[in-house]
């Protein structure tokens, strides 16, 4: 195993996940493309299309797609900021807050079952690991000099914080 590179394990979990996800989502009528669009809005609501395609990592084209699958659905309603007319928030629908739990158990079921057979200390550790191995692709991938380049993004894990949205 000790010849198999870092990334086929991280390729084979990625895309485990994702199968995971799209069948599960399917049960609600949606695909894991929007699924972290909706957990992280249920961590944190009234986000733009930047802020949710800096922290996931993806283009704004892919969040544009999975936000009007959703708003198609009513699960979320897009807000111009008062403050900044430039600006579009996205929060949840009435019939998307009734979603909020069952992405959450989604969420929590994948989690457990990934760490299935590991004590709390390997977790932490696997955690840990998994969050400096993504920072150092992440810094690879995204040179110094690269436009596209931010901060890294789980620097702050779910703490979105966009602070020039208003209370």
């Amino acid at each position: 195993m000790d010849t198999v590179p870092v990334g086929a394990f991280i390729t084979i979990a990625y895309r485990s996940s994702f199968v995971r996800l799209n069948h599960k989502m399917k049960e609600l009528g949606l695909s894991a493309g929007q699924f972290f669009v909706l957990l992280m809005l249920s961590h944190e609501q009234g986000l733009t299309h930047d802020t949710l395609a800096r922290h996931l990592v993806i283009d704004q084209a892919s969040i544009t797609r999975a936000v009007n699958i959703l708003e198609n659905k009513d699960f979320v309603k897009r807000v111009t900021d008062e403050n900044d007319r430039r600006a579009v928030r996205i929060y949840f629908t009435e019939k998307g807050e009734e979603l909020i739990p069952k992405i959450s158990i989604i969420d929590s079921e994948l989690e457990e079952a990934s760490m299935t057979g590991f004590t709390e200390e390997e977790k932490k550790q696997a955690r840990d690991l998994l969050r400096r191995i993504s920072q150092n692709i992440y810094e690879v991938a995204y040179e110094k000099d690269d436009k596209k380049r931010k901060a890294f993004p789980l620097k702050d894990h779910w703490q979105i914080q966009d602070k020039s949205m208003k209370p």
